[in-house]
């Protein structure tokens, strides 16, 4: 019996000390890290990493815009990261929400500078998901420095919320002006051939994914409007014997269902490159966005610096960057008829399309990523590092 008591000691107490041996283990590149920088007397923060989800899509090109900006600018190591799970005294950006919120009570949250952006949230009956994700996000925000933004309609939401103005930052998001540019006659051509596109049609774009998931998308992501897309083409089918719809973006299944009910003809590619949206833009006469809620969307941005003359719902983005019947053309959220109307005028109207295009031209030069990103140093991260 004293012995069977004594193995058991001893084992209690090896585990215990391998338990112990396991927690410094974990620790000790924190413990390295830190010591090696205060032996050398440098103890502040030094590097900005921005958290992106490494799927190629939107989030990872504006954190590879920003961190490669912000270093070719200003004096600051930056850089994308999907696994920052070792990182300690830096600033830790996270681009999406939802990276944030599934960090919340990990240790790198505990040892760094946090930033997190959210692009669109509300607190609606209608989509419920959406009400959960932004109260967690809004309920969290007290571990943030800063809070990000790119429109003023969500930082006002953000303000009646709760969130201290004073923590929050409204930047839009930016464009490559390299990319995007209007297409000349011969890639205009091209373009349509390519994707199947009439010379004679009137080319509506829609680039966004608006169906669930990352597959087929039957199931309609109604925040984005799918359905009250489908209605104004509809309308307009009506009316215009020449319209050609062209989609891009996985998951539209939805949408392309619909078009095909309706005998409306189209052309969808999934692109394996997300840049490669840009030359898209070149078969285009108009670009629609009938989203419910948005955070951009980029397409804003997209259309003006193509050159495409763009309607869109008011939301997101799009009353910051659009001035009605100036560079563009707005509507109420899911009036289908105003939108039709919108379109209407377009097909109708080449002249207006073509000042539309021209004043949306001249304003989207303030959008560069050069600029977007030297505010996102001014506002947030140099005054981070100066605190630190």
């Amino acid at each position: 019996m004293t012995l069977e008591v004594s193995k058991k000691s001893n084992i209690s107490a090896l585990w215990s000390k391998i338990n112990k041996s396991s927690s410094i283990l974990s620790k000790s590149p924190d413990l390295l890290y830190r010591t090696g920088r205060r032996f050398i007397g440098y103890d502040n923060i030094n590097s900005l990493y921005y958290v992106v989800p490494a799927t190629n899509w939107v989030t990872d090109w504006v954190g590879r815009y920003i961190t490669t900006a912000v270093s070719q600018q200003f004096d600051l190591h930056a850089q994308v990261t999907s696994s920052p799970h070792l990182l300690i005294d830096h600033i830790l950006h996270y681009g999406e929400a939802g990276a944030f919120l599934a960090s919340i009570g990990t240790r790198r949250n505990r040892e760094n500078a946090l930033i997190a952006t959210i692009f669109h949230g509300n607190y609606t009956a209608e989509f419920p998901q959406l009400t959960h994700n932004t109260k967690q996000f809004v309920e969290n925000t007290p571990h943030l420095t800063k809070v990000i933004t790119a429109c003023r309609l969500m930082e006002n939401r953000l303000i009646k919320w709760g969130v201290p103005s004073e923590k929050i930052a409204c930047i839009p998001l930016g464009i490559d002006l390299e990319k995007f540019h209007p297409a000349t006659t011969q890639q205009r051509i091209i373009c349509r051939q390519q994707s199947g596109v009439p010379d004679d049609a009137f080319c509506i774009g829609s680039f966004q994914k608006d169906g669930d998931g990352w597959s087929e998308g039957l199931s309609p992501k109604l925040v984005k409007g799918p359905d009250i897309f489908l209605r104004v083409v509809k309308n307009l089918h009506k009316q215009y014997t020449n319209l050609f719809v062209l989609l891009t973006a996985p998951a539209r299944g939805y949408v392309k269902q619909g078009l095909t009910r309706m005998g409306v003809p189209f052309s969808h590619t999934v692109l394996s490159d997300f840049q490669a949206v840009a030359k898209m833009y070149h078969c285009l006469d108009a670009y629609l966005i009938t989203s419910r809620e948005e955070g951009g969307p980029k397409a804003v941005l997209e259309s003006l610096a193509s050159g495409t003359p763009l309607v869109s719902t008011r939301v997101g983005m799009s009353p910051d960057v659009i001035k009605h019947g100036i560079n563009g053309l707005l509507t109420e959220i899911e009036d289908v008829a105003e939108l039709t109307e919108a379109v209407s005028q377009l097909i109708e109207d080449k002249v207006l399309r073509q000042r539309l295009a021209a004043k949306g031209l001249e304003d989207i030069q303030a959008y560069g990523w050069q600029n977007i990103a030297a505010r996102y140093y001014q506002e947030v991260y140099k005054p981070i590092l100066a605190a630190s």
